[in-house]
């Protein structure tokens, strides 16, 4: 881990804002929101209002490859520079210039994304005629949409273009266009903040600054390849940090509702994540479980009265906020307390009184 944080040097940085980005990552946080603890209320307010079928439809159309943001990093692949600075109507305009073969290849890479190493286009298409090394695939990739629904949207590029278009359509003109501009000042002041303060800096420090986070590995993994990584607002991604790729440029949405108003002794970056983390009475549970001890998952679920899924997702979170450390051992994790980053909150806190 250590030799690929320290790879990370040459690496510059951006932030911007992107209506196009913007849209197309919240879409993809709706579908995620049932899936990881601490993303904003926003998601989870807009899914119980939206019609059942919309949000059905957006969920498959982004998620058949696995992960959400699978198909969308193939997607912008395709959009022209240009569509980073578009207007909503213009983003729908350059999606339905995209040519319907195109979209059954951006479906097939995609897929494809989910093993190492990667399966070719004909070597998908071959296996969607076996039905059971089809259904494997799909599940090895974690995809929960049925195998021949995935196979039908595959097949028929014209249909899965025009099924994504008039859902993300849907979403934007239902939901988001509203929220985008109540929150737009919000995104555009935090790139301003940031620009000042970190454009042009090392790559590692910057996201640590911006985050309160180490680099994962997951996107450590993927900077060998990478030329630009652009920072890009987004309120509702919590305590995490979402990505997309393209081609050489690695798209990081950030948490902007942490960026401070003004300038202030406290690093609001570190503060929001543990504390967002910390706002659940299951995870203070957590937390003294592990005082003072090291427990695997198993452990924890057992002292718990809510299901194994549940409680990997509290996990998650506050691995994800810094707040638990975890080791591997074979197939377990270990998970115990950073005592340094709850003393730093604390410390934090008493700074703000």
């Amino acid at each position: 881990m250590a030799d690929l944080v320290e790879g990370l040097s040459p690496l510059s940085t951006d932030f911007d804002f992107s209506l196009s980005h913007s849209v197309l990552a919240t879409a993809s946080l709706l579908c995620a929101a049932p899936q990881f603890e601490g993303l904003g209320d926003w998601l989870r307010e807009t899914r119980a209002r939206l019609p059942v079928e919309l949000c059905e439809e957006l969920c498959t159309l982004l998620g058949f490859p696995g992960r959400y943001q699978r198909f969308i990093g193939e997607l912008v692949a395709y959009l022209p520079p240009e569509t980073f600075d578009a207007g909503f109507d213009d983003l729908m305009a350059r999606l339905d210039k995209i040519p319907d073969v195109h979209y059954q290849l951006i479906a097939l890479r995609a897929l494809a994304r989910g093993t190492s190493p990667s399966p070719s286009p004909d070597q998908l298409l071959d296996l969607m005629e076996k039905p059971a090394e089809w259904g494997d695939y799909l599940g090895r990739i974690g995809s929960e949409v049925a195998p021949e629904e995935v196979a039908g949207l595959v097949r028929d590029g014209t249909q899965l273009k025009a099924r994504f278009i008039t859902a993300l359509e849907r979403f934007w003109h239902s939901a988001y266009a509203e929220e985008f501009e109540a929150t737009r000042l919000l995104m555009e002041r935090s790139v301003a903040h940031h620009r000042t303060k970190f454009r042009g800096s090392n790559f590692r420090e910057t996201f640590t600054a911006v985050t309160g986070r180490l680099v994962p590995e997951v996107i450590a993994e993927t900077l060998p390849e990478i030329a630009r990584v652009i920072f890009l607002p987004n309120c509702y991604v919590g305590p995490y940090v979402a990505y997309t790729r393209s081609a050489d440029n690695l798209y990081l949405f950030y948490n902007c509702r942490s960026t401070p108003a003004s300038e202030t002794t406290v690093d609001v970056a570190s503060l929001y994540p543990p504390l967002k983390a910390l706002a659940d009475e299951t995870r203070l549970q957590i937390l003294t479980l592990l005082q003072g001890r090291e427990l695997y998952a198993q452990e924890i679920v057992d002292q718990l009265d809510i299901s194994q899924p549940a409680v990997s997702r509290h996990l998650n979170l506050l691995a994800a906020a810094g707040v638990l450390q975890v080791r591997r051992e074979g197939n377990a994790r270990y998970y115990s307390v950073d005592s340094q980053v709850l003393e730093r909150l604390a410390h934090a806190l008493r700074a703000l009184a």
